[in-house]
């Protein structure tokens, strides 16, 4: 049966199933742990073009079916994965997508063009989470308004278009626009493809001591707890623009990802399930070939939209 799917004409997976930024690190440290045949691209941790080292601890919460997070960006920069990780990436079995952040329009394009000359890049997704949900001090980030922010997106996405021929995708903020809307935006601007859901913006407190857990109180909740709304942002996207999706939030077993790729998902994003157990993204695949096998599916694409087109 043939899994393979695509989000443009050069970036191909040979599985929908794809390493979710941050939580497989830079494809090292799962080497031994998982089986890499099944994983269809690894997203890399959030490149910014100066060093973090994130935000404060503690960065992370238990939640009801999920976590909190504010890890901030915790990166080694541009110039250090240039000169220290980019050497490597062609040693894996998989496609690269770097992920990247900018504060301004020119970071947005030294990014792109930096990591277009390497060859070793197969694509670029956009982390388009505004800076006030991102790090612990927000003082400077007065709130903007939902048509600034969708300028802005726009803005981003376009900048980086004119700076790289290599396939972008724009992973929509959670909140803050209509998420049809800015997939349309984000589409019009020149993503190939659009990537939902984001952790949800959240907040812990601690009982004992009467304080919220975080320093910067605000997080970001991911994992099954946001699972709803993220398979919402699928299909509201999927009614939206023409491009493809991919789909994240709370997938933790084959049923999940199956769900995502029905609602009009092209390919799925595996987070929190991997930061369980490094191979979570091999027993879904196992999983999803066993539905297919039992349901006498030939190809993952006809299961991409499957939900929409009952609706026709």
């Amino acid at each position: 049966m043939n899994m393979h799917t695509s989000l443009s004409a050069s970036l191909a997976f040979r599985t929908p199933l794809l390493a979710a930024s941050g939580t497989f690190g830079y494809g090292v440290e799962a080497l031994d742990l998982t089986d890499s045949a099944e994983l269809g691209a690894l997203i890399t941790p959030t490149l910014t073009v100066d060093p973090r080292p994130g935000n404060p601890m503690p960065r992370t919460v238990e939640a009801h079916s999920g976590m909190v997070h504010a890890l901030g960006l915790p990166n080694p920069g541009l110039e250090v994965f240039l000169r220290e990780i980019v050497p490597a990436l062609q040693a894996r079995p998989y496609p690269v997508v770097v992920s990247v952040w900018g504060a301004n329009g020119d970071e947005w394009a030294r990014l792109a063009e930096a990591l277009s000359a390497t060859g070793q890049v197969a694509a670029l997704e956009l982390n388009l989470t505004p800076a006030d949900l991102l790090f612990a001090d927000r003082s400077s980030e007065p709130a903007q308004t939902e048509a600034e922010q969708l300028e802005g997106l726009a803005a981003t996405v376009a900048t980086v278009r004119r700076s790289t021929s290599l396939p972008i995708i724009a992973k929509l903020p959670a909140i803050g626009m209509e998420i049809g809307v800015a997939a349309r935006a984000a589409e019009q601007a020149g993503a190939d493809a659009v990537s939902v859901s984001q952790a949800f913006p959240a907040v812990a407190v601690r009982l004992s001591a009467g304080a919220f857990r975080l320093p910067g109180v605000v997080g970001g909740l991911s994992g099954p707890a946001i699972k709803p709304l993220a398979l919402y942002q699928v299909w509201r996207v999927a009614t939206c623009v023409k491009i493809p999706i991919v789909g994240s939030g709370g997938i933790m077993t084959a049923d999940d990802a199956l769900e995502f790729l029905m609602a009009g998902a092209s390919a799925v994003a595996v987070g929190v399930a991997s930061l369980i157990h490094p191979a979570s993204i091999a027993h879904i695949a196992q999983g999803m070939r066993r539905y297919m096998a039992h349901n006498g599916i030939e190809s993952v694409q006809a299961i991409v939209g499957a939900a929409l087109r009952q609706l026709r």
